[in-house]
């Protein structure tokens, strides 16, 4: 009998204890970037990524590099990987959706440089004109493209 008291009496005590701590338990603030891929630093760099991406379509416009086609093109796109970036860490980046990230921002990346060396700034091709349409550009021809026989 006494054992039976004694083990139910340790039964409550160790309930007693276990409630209070229990109920102080909340899970802890996620802060945007858990779920499975918890680096801050990580996410802060792709943002980072994309700040400078817009900085170049900005100096590559400025020095009419890009056609204005071209430039806002980029900066939609750049602003759209951002929005979705911010959207998406809010809840948690796992480490699926950060890479997913890292090839959109190394897409855009490239796209700039692609743009940038493509030729076509005004937004069409003025070193290249055919006024005879005879298929070659009238800039090489002795006539310069005014006779058309």
């Amino acid at each position: 009998m006494r054992t039976k008291i004694l083990t139910a009496v340790a039964a409550l005590s160790a309930a007693a204890v276990a409630v209070p701590a229990a109920a102080q338990w909340a899970p802890q603030p996620n802060y945007g970037y858990g779920q499975g891929y918890n680096n801050y630093g990580q996410i802060r760099a792709l943002e980072a990524r994309v700040v400078q991406a817009q900085r170049e379509i900005d100096r590559l416009d400025r020095r009419n590099v890009l056609s204005n086609r071209e430039a806002r093109q980029l900066r939609n796109s750049a602003q759209d990987i951002r929005n979705d970036l911010r959207r998406a860490s809010r809840d948690g980046v796992n480490y699926r959706e950060f890479a997913r990230f890292e090839r959109r921002v190394s897409d855009l990346q490239l796209r700039i440089q692609r743009e940038a060396r493509d030729g076509n700034r005004y937004g069409d091709n003025r070193s290249w004109s055919d006024r005879d349409r005879d298929g070659r550009n009238d800039r090489y021809e002795d006539d310069r493209g005014y006779r058309h026989d």
